[in-house]
């Protein structure tokens, strides 16, 4: 078996460019199934759901190569955390990968249990999911020591897949990690290599370094929180149960579970808000002032979720579609709509942003 598995990895590495091409397309054949027969939208689901778990193990594959033959690569806030965070703690990567995959299967998970437990067998994937993810997160939350959650927990995949070539046991990793600190450095010879431009480019390595906060160590781009930015992230964690919770009880007709739901989701945001209005607290680094922007965004969500969907949204989203259809260019966002409105309508993890 690991025989296998090590071939395949080695196929991987060797086919990189031609992996990524049929990655995207399949991602696209996904785009354009819904609505085209019975069962096209498990069917894109399931679809959907394997491509991104295999582009997930093939970046577990490929990114290491690529970090050894492109050291000099500038990598984002966000992907020097995680990496650090996957790379020191067994427990911390187990739950990481649980939780995203989890995420990347939740829609398909509950259209499976729709189909085989009916109406019921629904209710209780839903909650039986956004309970695991409750629990996930909580422990993200404490094995990180009290650091802010993100929205995903994994790097994202910033390298590009035509240029990784297989390793060998020649090629040098172009990094080195100090003792005392346990941070990385590129090896100079790295820096300033010939064929990079010599000591122009290591004067520009420099001046990159000095212009943005990559001094910092990893685990320093998120802060320890104090109290009450951990209850605004207990909260931004518990939310989404919450909310299942509050529609089982009062029924999806009702305006209880969106209020309760909405009024959690901006009291966990205002714990990273200044005495300023709309602004961020002063304390917060760039990458943690970036989550929450993103979490900001979130909010659009629930013009899509009832009673507010079908009480404001769905006649402009509808009249939106219908002007637009007719117009060229815009006709293609609008047909993209059509086929996506009914999934949004029906299943939860649609509009569950989080």
């Amino acid at each position: 078996m690991l025989q296998l598995v090590d071939k395949y990895e080695q196929f991987v590495l060797k086919n990189a460019p031609q992996i990524s091409g049929i990655e995207s397309g399949i991602r696209s054949l996904t785009y354009i199934l819904p609505g085209r027969f019975n069962d096209a939208d498990m069917a894109s689901e399931a679809i959907f759901a394997a491509v991104n778990l295999m582009s997930l193990y093939h970046d577990s594959i490929l990114a290491e190569a690529a970090l050894a033959q492109q050291p000099e690569a500038p990598v984002t806030r966000f992907n020097r955390y995680t990496r650090h965070m996957l790379r020191n703690g067994s427990l911390y990567r187990t739950v990481a990968y649980a939780l995203t995959l989890t995420q990347l299967s939740e829609a398909l998970m509950e259209m499976v249990a729709t189909k085989v437990g009916g109406h019921k067998g629904r209710g209780r994937a839903i909650i039986g999911i956004e309970a695991a993810k409750v629990v996930c997160r909580i422990m993200l939350l404490r094995l990180s020591r009290g650091r802010m959650l993100l929205h995903s927990n994994v790097p994202e995949r910033d390298y590009d897949m035509s240029t990784v070539k297989p390793l060998d046991a020649e090629t040098p990793s172009g990094r080195w990690v100090g003792k005392r600190t346990g941070r990385e450095h590129l090896h100079v010879d790295v820096i300033a290599r010939k064929d990079k431009g010599g000591y122009e480019h290591a004067m520009q390595y420099l001046l990159s370094k000095a212009l943005v906060d990559s001094a910092r160590t990893p685990i320093d781009l998120l802060k320890v929180m104090n109290a009450w930015r951990t209850f605004g992230d207990y909260l931004f964690a518990l939310r989404p149960l919450v909310y299942v919770l509050a529609l089982k009880k009062y029924g999806r007709r009702s305006w209880k579970p969106l209020i309760i739901s909405l009024v959690t989701e901006l009291l966990s945001l205002s714990t990273s808000l200044s005495s300023k209005p709309f602004g961020f607290r002063e304390d917060l680094t760039p990458l943690e002032k970036d989550e929450y922007k993103r979490r900001c965004w979130y909010i659009l969500y629930y013009l899509l979720r009832n009673p507010l969907y079908d009480k404001y949204t769905k006649d402009r989203l509808d009249g939106f579609i219908t002007s637009a259809s007719e117009k060229p260019l815009i006709s293609l966002i609008a047909g993209v709509l059509r086929d996506y409105q009914p999934l949004w309508e029906k299943w939860h993890f649609y509009t569950s942003a989080y």
